[in-house]
């Protein structure tokens, strides 16, 4: 064992001593159960994120932090919050739709297994190496694959990051690098793609406030209205473009491109991915056929059915295809389509004489096996968004700007404290909640006071909601897109957030220009511009070309 391994041990141990004997003294110096946390309630996730970034350890990191925060609601006495953190737990997990998540998670990893056994894996990979001819044109693929399958965040991780593991691991692009091309086509995308379904959420919240303030306008066209300002989401697509084209890295994303480039390693030693490729080794026999077509059915069934099961759920064909989308289960359209797309596979691949029964459900359940230590790590990210939900994480740093007047500048304050919010807890959705009935009634109020038309004001501070809300689900090691991104893609998590990170900061550097340039009265366009301008200019002046490094 290392020196370093030792050292993330101690901090690990020492963290975890240190709070059960602080909490313990507390507990007894306390005669009352603390409602109100205030600061302290930035413990739980600032714990459990910190100790995720100091040890690699994910898994006992959010426990930790859950724990952290189970002992604050049982009074600061740390053995009923350690009750309270497993409880915690269970509920997240018995939750419906977790338990759907969950269950897609599992049968996803076992479509894979499938296809391994079918050929269908070996075929694509032969198909798709033959079209691309170097390590760009496998991440331009990878983009646009992405900006492909626009309508659900979840799926674009399952497919892309599926389907082109093999493919960059090919031309030596490191995991670091494909979870984030997957990671930055997913929520970012979903948000402001017009049609998804994140619709019915983000117009229902606007809804409701506009309801309560009495503004008779369309919530879903003040939604597209505001798409020019969700600042973050367009400079991280910008961003990406100009990662993938101009062939340059840097930060430790630099490190992780040269690594695989000089070595071959797509993951540094001693990685822990949250896929297992050793428990999907089993390959297909010699005699089985490699037919493209046994990748792009299962593949087309996926999305087909997943796709229907989101219009259906949401009422179609009672109701047009962007109100169904909007309105539809995801979750459900999820499991059912994983399941439906298993079954189909399985049926067409024995009518062709593929494998033999025992041999397919074999590989199912080591396709499953591979995955099961990164939905482990979902599930526990659930808790503690569901922990800092109670300690009221959200509410306190919300509080720290509540008293904003100046209303030019609210945008850019909203876009900040909704990165911080989604950062700590994880949720785009959460954050969202959280934000929308605060801000937009405060627009409302300063602009009435002012007498000048709230609108031109509630617009841009609705497109920072929304940005603030995916920055922190972008690259938050407790957001379940950012978890789910390093699952598919084979990436260890902690290594595909620290590389994320960087590039989400300079995102969010050309944002908080664009917003300061709102503040300054400057158009929606020029705001835009100058949020690319600084982004090209930074990116430009601290990047290295990839290919001369290595």
């Amino acid at each position: 064992m290392g020196k370093r391994e030792l050292s993330r041990q101690g901090v690990f141990l020492f963290t975890l001593l240190a709070a059960i004997f602080l909490l313990s003294g507390v507990a007894l110096a306390s005669e009352a159960k603390q409602v109100d946390f205030g600061a302290l309630s930035l413990l739980p996730p600032v714990i459990a994120i910190t100790l995720c970034i100091v040890t690699r350890e994910v898994i006992p990191s959010l426990f930790i932090g859950i724990w952290v925060a189970g002992t604050m609601l049982a009074g600061w006495n740390p053995v009923m919050g350690f009750g309270k953190a497993v409880e915690s737990l269970w509920n997240n997990l018995g939750d419906p739709w977790s338990a759907r998540i969950v269950l897609t998670s599992l049968t996803m990893g076992g479509l894979v297994g499938i296809m391994k056994i079918g050929g269908g894996i070996d075929a694509i990979v032969g198909w798709i190496t033959s079209k691309i001819k170097s390590s760009k044109s496998a991440q331009v693929f990878t983009m646009l694959a992405g900006f492909i399958i626009f309508f659900e965040d979840y799926v674009n991780t399952l497919v892309v990051g599926t389907t082109m593991t093999p493919i960059t691991e090919k031309y030596k692009i490191s995991k670091e690098k494909l979870s984030y091309l997957v990671d930055s086509t997913a929520a970012p995308v979903a948000c402001i793609a017009g049609i998804s379904s994140w619709i019915a959420y983000m117009v229902g919240q606007i809804g409701t406030q506009f309801n309560d303030l009495g503004i008779a306008f369309s919530p879903y066209l003040a939604y597209l209205k505001s798409i020019p300002f969700v600042l973050y989401n367009i400079l991280a697509l910008v961003l990406m473009a100009m990662v993938v084209f101009s062939g340059r890295d840097f930060g430790p994303m630099l490190k992780a491109e040269i690594r695989a480039r000089k070595t071959g390693k797509v993951l540094r030693d001693g990685a822990q991915p949250l896929i297992n490729p050793n428990q999907v080794q089993e390959g297909p026999d010699s005699e089985t056929p490699r037919r493209v077509i046994n990748f792009v059915l299962p593949l087309a069934t996926l999305v087909g059915l997943i796709f229907t099961l989101l219009l259906v759920t949401g009422g179609w064909p009672s109701v047009g295809v962007a109100e169904a989308i909007g309105e539809g289960s995801s979750s459900k359209a999820l499991v059912w389509g994983a399941f439906g797309s298993v079954f189909v596979t399985l049926i067409f691949y024995r009518l062709q004489g593929i494998s033999t029964w025992n041999k397919l459900f074999r590989g199912y359940m080591e396709g499953m096996r591979s995955i099961f230590y990164g939905t482990l790590i979902l599930i526990f990210a659930w808790g503690i968004g569901s922990a800092v939900k109670q300690v009221g994480t959200a509410k306190f740093i919300v509080s720290l700007t509540h008293d904003v007047l100046a209303i030019g500048w609210v945008p850019l304050i909203t876009f900040v404290t909704g990165a911080i919010v989604s950062f700590c807890t994880g949720t785009s959705y959460g954050t969202m909640a959280v934000l929308m009935p605060i801000v937009l009634p405060l627009v409302h109020a300063i602009a009435s006071n002012q007498g000048i038309d709230p609108m031109p004001y509630i617009i841009p501070t609705i497109g920072a909601v929304l940005a603030g809300a995916v920055w922190g689900d972008h690259c938050s090691p407790i957001s379940d897109t950012t978890i789910m991104s390093s699952m598919f893609t084979g990436s260890d998590h902690m290594d595909h957030v620290t590389t994320q990170i960087p590039y989400a900061l300079l995102a969010a550097l050309g944002a908080i220009a664009g917003y300061a340039g709102f503040a300054l009265g400057l158009p929606a366009l020029v705001n835009l511009a100058i949020g690319i301008g600084v982004v090209f200019i930074v990116f430009r002046g601290i990047s290295k070309p990839v290919e001369l490094e290595g």
